[in-house]
């Protein structure tokens, strides 16, 4: 099952997407949930470009989602949340952004019903090859006056922090 970020419409032209409807739409997904679930699905995995703060709330209020793996907030989670429901719980998790992560997840499935998951987020190294000398001499020489600014440490977290609000992400 497909979700994409609610402001869709707002965000971009309307001629982009002139034929489709957008919005979280609770009730329309957990039709399809139950739909899927009633045709024989035993996992429901949904790809959200939701953000992780709306895919928090999904995960709450639609029951027979077994898994949402988002974007949009450009959260790299490095733990599944598990969000409990009224029949269950659905476990979120977001890849970060621009390709820096790839998120694994491995889904146990005994007897028509998800039993386990294994999910790791693996980083994607972009040193592999190497940097063209040219174009990192210019970003070297345009950096080089921030260097001092863009090394400054702002603050220091104990815990898990992913960015709120769908207007900051794309």
């Amino acid at each position: 099952i497909g979700q994409a970020f609610p402001y869709t419409p707002i965000a971009n032209p309307r001629y982009f997407v002139a034929d489709w409807t957008f919005g979280i739409q609770e009730e329309a997904m957990q039709k399809v949930v139950d739909e899927v679930r009633a045709k024989g699905a035993q996992v429901v995995v949904l790809l959200s470009h939701n953000g992780m703060d709306v895919d928090l709330k999904m995960a709450g209020r639609v029951t027979g989602i077994d898994a949402i793996l988002g974007g949009h907030t450009h959260d790299g989670m490095p733990v599944a949340t598990i969000v409990g429901n009224k029949s269950g719980k659905t476990m979120v998790t977001n890849a970060g952004s621009n390709g820096k992560f790839l998120a694994v997840l491995d889904l146990d499935v005994k007897n028509g019903k998800l039993a386990d998951f294994r999910y790791t987020l693996l980083p994607v190294f972009a040193d592999l090859l190497p940097a063209d000398p040219a174009m990192q001499a210019l970003i070297t020489k345009v950096r080089a006056p921030y260097e001092a600014k863009l090394g400054e440490v702002l603050a220091v977290t104990e815990g898990t922090l992913y960015r709120r609000g769908n207007f900051n992400g794309t």
